[in-house]
Order: structure tokens, then C-alpha cells, then sequence
């Protein structure tokens, strides 16, 4: 039985959105998660606000107002992009180690996100899931840590982390 790795998941509801609804404290994050379980970054971490693409859409937009185009579809966008600019959107970033990656995906509206994190070389659940929780101020979490092995099955461990408290419980597997 060869170990190849560990894996851990977690999704969570916050009590304040800003850390997960903005850029910088979640590129902050990425950067401490790989320096706390001393992986090694490949590149700085990637991180963007969906829609990311819509600054080319407002310049379509914007464009076709210049040439005087004139239609209910053009008064539409331009409101929805209006409206767009003020609304919450998620965040999502990805940070690559040489030993796997780090992922996450915030959804501010419903105060959740979602962290998935892969490394070949193991480290300990616990800094992460720690780091995360003080990091973002997390609320509730479901957090599961596996441990990969060739040959053998994974290794699963559960956890509920509400009321201040990590509590262990039985992963559901059908």
C-alpha cells in the first residue's frame, strides 16, 4: 500500500462575505495556504470575479450604442450590465503547486464557498482547515480529508465544524 497523496474538501458559510467577495484576501489566502503547508508555487495564484469577461462584453455594448444601433436586445444589456457592476458575483482562484493545487470558489450571495486541495506530498489537514476557518471567519463547514493510496482503498475522515467546534462524523459513501 503506496501513498500517493492527500485531499481535502471543504465547503463552508461565512458570517461576513468581504474575504470572499473580493480578489486580493482570497490571492492573500492561496499564497499562505501553499507557505503554512510548504508546498512549493509553480506561478502566483489566478484569481478572478465572474463574469470576468464582462468588460468586453460592456465594450461591445458601448460600441454598438457609438454606431446609433438602436434595439429593445441593446436597451436590455445595457441595463443588465448596469445592474450587474452593483450585484455580487463569485470569486474563484486556483493556485498550482509543484506538488498539485489548491482551488476555491465563493459564492458571497448565499455566504459559501468551496475549497478543494490536492498534493502528492502530504501535510496536515488540520493547518489548513485552521488557516481556513480564521482566514475567512467561517461559520459552518463540511470538511473531509483523504488519503490516496495505490493499491488500497482512500482513507476517509469527516468533519462538521459549527458552534466553534470540530466535530468528527461518519462520511456518506454509497
Amino acid at each position: 500500500m503506496e501513498f500517493v497523496g492527500r485531499h481535502i474538501m471543504m465547503d463552508a458559510v461565512v458570517t461576513d462575505i468581504t474575504r470572499i467577495n473580493t480578489i486580493q484576501p482570497i490571492y492573500d489566502y492561496m499564497e499562505e495556504m501553499a507557505r503554512q503547508l510548504d508546498m512549493t508555487l509553480v506561478y502566483p495564484p489566478i484569481v478572478a470575479r465572474f463574469p470576468f469577461a464582462q468588460s468586453e462584453l460592456e465594450q461591445f455594448v458601448k460600441k454598438l450604442s457609438e454606431e446609433n444601433v438602436k434595439s429593445v436586445t441593446l436597451d436590455f444589456m445595457e441595463e443588465t450590465l448596469k445592474r450587474r457592476a452593483t450585484e455580487d458575483s463569485g470569486v474563484s482562484g486556483v493556485s498550482i503547486w509543484l506538488e498539485s493545487h489548491c482551488t476555491i470558489h465563493t459564492w458571497p450571495e448565499e455566504k459559501f464557498f468551496s475549497l478543494d486541495a490536492y498534493s502528492c506530498k502530504d501535510f496536515d489537514p488540520m493547518v489548513a482547515l485552521e488557516l481556513t476557518i480564521k482566514w475567512f471567519k467561517v461559520e459552518y463547514a463540511s470538511f473531509v480529508d483523504v488519503e490516496r493510496y495505490i493499491g488500497a482503498p482512500c482513507k476517509i475522515k469527516a468533519y462538521e465544524y459549527k458552534n466553534g467546534e470540530l466535530v468528527p462524523c461518519r462520511p456518506s459513501v454509497k
